[in-house]
């Protein structure tokens, strides 16, 4: 749903081949219904998959869905169309993977990171009660990289984190900003981003209570900024610990983590999900915007580097890839969660 997009095109481009899934509905705006997907402007690298360039859009309506027979579906839509066919669509039975965030803040609505919370998305069986459906939702770009960065880290009691971002245009989507705004720029202000990543956070590290999700009770400051680069989202964090930590121990526990078996070879997750570097000069978005293996997974893990630790805190840079990792990659690793646990 949402195909034309930038991150529909990513999606597209993730289920290229996939051992999992096969796509056989492509859904958008009603002035695209009968038209070819290779008639779509091309967005990202590589462009529309030459696979599913002879594909035409249906409308934008579950009972098209059903009658193309899907089971499950993608959600790349602008989050005020999102919610009420995401509901729908849950509602019939199709099981919603939404890079959307229109339900993210639903109590019984995990924003899923497979490495960090697997154990979220038993709340399917939650939703299932009122719907034969479910509604599974990725975290916000911006959210996802730094949620990342500190799966790692958990263990150190992690009391209080003051985070500034720099974020690249993609993240506005197409066109986003115009040259004439961004170029030789920075805009110190993206509406709505910096709550999102205040509340988005508490709740992914939170815990299953029942039907809902009790959100860890962390003191989260954050500054979020556009800058004139093309992919990739790069964080300050600056953390106050409950433990005492060297910086070879900080090291150690970034370099030695392991994501769970839940997560382990699944066809988009990377073998290694948080990546360390001593280089003072990275990570950089024009070199690590692509980490992860194997192939399927490029783009799929995060960058740490300028590590320092001492005296209770934690200072480091982090990188992702927002619209891989932040974005179409992450819901087509939770679809394929959902698949190794049998909700599906």
């Amino acid at each position: 749903m949402g195909a034309t997009g930038v991150v529909g095109q990513h999606f597209l481009r993730g289920l290229v081949d996939h051992p999992y899934f096969e796509l056989v509905a492509i859904c958008a705006s009603d002035a695209r219904t009968g038209q070819r997907l290779d008639s779509v402007k091309e967005h990202v690298p590589g462009g529309i998959p030459a696979e599913f360039g002879g594909m035409v859009f249906d409308p934008l309506d579950v009972e098209a869905m059903l009658s193309r027979g899907a089971h499950i579906a993608f959600s790349a839509l602008p989050s005020d169309i999102a919610g009420d066919i995401e509901q729908r669509a849950a509602e019939k039975g199709i099981s919603v993977f939404s890079n959307a965030g229109a339900h993210r803040m639903d109590a019984d609505v995990p924003i899923l990171i497979p490495e960090i919370n697997a154990p979220q998305s038993a709340l399917a069986i939650t939703q299932r009660r009122l719907r034969k459906g479910f509604i599974f939702t990725n975290a916000n770009c911006t959210t996802t990289g730094l949620a990342m960065a500190l799966l790692p880290l958990i263990s150190l009691g992690i009391r209080k984190m003051v985070v500034a971002s720099y974020q690249a245009i993609s993240g506005a989507g197409y066109p986003g900003h115009s040259a004439m705004d961004i170029t030789a720029n920075v805009i110190p202000y993206i509406s709505n981003e910096e709550p999102k990543v205040r509340r988005e956070c508490v709740k992914i590290f939170g815990d299953v209570e029942g039907d809902t999700i009790r959100p860890r009770d962390w003191e989260i400051h954050a500054h979020c900024v556009r800058v004139p680069t093309l992919v990739g989202h790069m964080i300050s964090v600056h953390l106050d610990i409950e433990e005492k930590a060297s910086l070879e121990q900080v090291e150690s526990l970034i370099e030695n983590y392991t994501p769970p078996q839940q997560v382990a070879g699944l066809p988009s997750a990377p073998s290694q999900p948080v990546l360390f570097t001593r280089d003072p000069l990275r990570p950089q978005p024009r070199l690590d915007v692509d980490a992860g293996d194997p192939e399927r997974a490029r783009g799929m893990a995060v960058t740490i580097g300028r590590l320092e630790a001492g005296e209770g805190v934690v200072r480091f840079l982090t990188l992702s890839n927002n619209l891989v990792r932040g974005a179409a990659g992450g819901s087509i690793l939770n679809a394929e969660l959902a698949c190794r646990e049998g909700l599906l």
